[in-house]
Order: structure tokens, then C-alpha cells, then sequence
């Protein structure tokens, strides 16, 4: 039965300089004349050339790893509640501006336009936003003319149009006329609040459970 052979490689400056084979020294892998000996010594240099695993090292990666990924998690998780908070007390004022407001008919008496310009060149126009005045008749008699706040371009309405008009008893100057627009103003800040907040409490959820 053969002698097992040793093979040993001499390296400086983290280069291999010579190897060895049963005693026999070369300076070039070339030299070697058994092929089985050479890839033997081949082996050898792509094992030393590995980096140590470094336990220590690789805990603190996964500590500071784990910190960083904490805090992603409660940055998002504060700015789901925030927007969640917003939504619910936006909300919540939302409904009780509608349970305050009372229904009654009116009439468009007037169109007032504002003109848009560009703001880099105040002389050219831009748009024109037509902005309905109703006059209504309140729970307490008096007439009154109010300019919407809600204007559109086309125009909506015109002068001699009735419309219903939606308005608060004790603050009948901010009445608005009943639309499908005009509702859904109501809801865009509770909408928008209320989405982020369920998009971001969601990429909480779902990256915990591919986290762990």
C-alpha cells in the first residue's frame, strides 16, 4: 500500500512562493509533474485564500443589521398611527359638520371668475375658475348671498340655476351647494389620512412576516 504523500505550500506577503511534494520543492505549480499532486496543491491555496469566519465580527454585523431594521419599524409604524390619528379625528369632524348642516334651496345669482396667471410671467393667463354666488334663505329668515368656495373651470352653474345649498345654522356664511364635489372635499383629507396610514401599518405587517 503507497505512503500517503505530504504536500505543504510556503507563502510571503500572502503569496505563494514554493510548494512542496513529499520533501520536493518547486517554485511553479507547472513544475509539478503529477497532475494529481498539482491540483492536490491548487486545493491547498483556494482553502488558505478563504477568509476566516469571524463569529464576533459577523454577531455585530447582525446586531447593528437588526437596530437599523428596528427603527425602520417604528418610523413606520409612528407614521401609520399618525396618519390613522388624523384620519379618525378628521373624520370625526367631518360628521359632525354634516350632522350640523341643514338643507335648503337657492338660486345662482352670480359667476364670479378668478383669473389664474403663471407665476414666472404675471401677464400671461393661465386659467379661469368660475365660482358660483347663491342666495338662500336661512333657518332664521334672512337672505343672504354667499360666494362658494369650490370653483370649476368650465362652470358648473349658471346665473338663474337653482341648486341645494347645505349650510351650518350658526355659520350659515360658509354654506356650500350639495355635489358630488362638494361631499367628497369633505372626505379628501380623511381619505388620503387614512390610506397612508393602512398602506404603512400594511409594509409593517408584511415585512415582519417575511422578517421572522
Amino acid at each position: 500500500m503507497p505512503s500517503k504523500k505530504s504536500y505543504s505550500v510556503h507563502w510571503e506577503n500572502e503569496e505563494a512562493v514554493s510548494f512542496e511534494v513529499d520533501g520536493v520543492s518547486y517554485t511553479d505549480l507547472n513544475d509539478i509533474p503529477d497532475k494529481r499532486d498539482k491540483n492536490k496543491l491548487q486545493q491547498m491555496m483556494a482553502d488558505s485564500s478563504q477568509p476566516e469566519f469571524d463569529e464576533k465580527e459577523w454577531e455585530e454585523t447582525q446586531k447593528e443589521s437588526n437596530t437599523a431594521f428596528n427603527i425602520i419599524l417604528w418610523v413606520f409604524g409612528g407614521v401609520a398611527s399618525l396618519m390613522l390619528l388624523i384620519a379618525v379625528v378628521s373624520g370625526g369632524n367631518a360628521l359632525t359638520k354634516l350632522s350640523r348642516e341643514e338643507s335648503t334651496s337657492g338660486i345662482v345669482v352670480e359667476m364670479v371668475v378668478r383669473p389664474v396667471y403663471d407665476q414666472n410671467d404675471r401677464d400671461r393667463l393661465i386659467n379661469e375658475f368660475h365660482y358660483p354666488v347663491v342666495r338662500f334663505a336661512a333657518r332664521d329668515g334672512r337672505v343672504r348671498e354667499v360666494q362658494m368656495v369650490a370653483g370649476s373651470d368650465p362652470p358648473s352653474y349658471e346665473v338663474g340655476d337653482e341648486v341645494t345649498v347645505r349650510y351650518d345654522p350658526e355659520k350659515p356664511l360658509e354654506a356650500r351647494i350639495d355635489s358630488f364635489g362638494s361631499n367628497a372635499l369633505i372626505w379628501i383629507l380623511p381619505g388620503i389620512t387614512g390610506i397612508l396610514g393602512l398602506a404603512f401599518a400594511g409594509a409593517v405587517f408584511v415585512v415582519q412576516k417575511l422578517n421572522f
